[in-house]
């Protein structure tokens, strides 16, 4: 499968669990790091509802193992003018 075919994938499965869970965040786009031996997926989506945390957390870790090695990461973020809100992120590493 071609990065740009996995990179609409993750966008679209990002916006589908934030859809799921009546999040307002949109996923526009992935970022791609090219190295020599791999390749690296970078995304992430801003929760504001703390209580689908864990089940946005699941759902990502469910619907986006099967592409490479994965890492998820959570943190809350309290802005000085607008809410709270936890930005998670996540990576995806393939082997070239």
């Amino acid at each position: 499968m071609d990065k740009e075919t996995i990179k609409k994938e993750l966008v679209d499965i990002s916006n589908k669990i934030l859809q799921k869970y009546e999040e307002m965040d949109v996923v526009e786009t992935i970022s791609v790091m090219n190295m020599a031996s791999k390749t690296v997926f970078l995304g992430s989506l801003k929760v504001f509802n703390y209580e689908v945390i864990p089940n946005v957390i699941r759902d990502l870790e469910k619907d986006l193992k099967g592409y490479g090695q994965l890492v998820v990461r959570d943190q809350k973020v309290t802005p000085c003018c607008s809410p709270s809100y936890t930005h998670i992120s996540f990576n995806i590493t393939i082997q070239n």
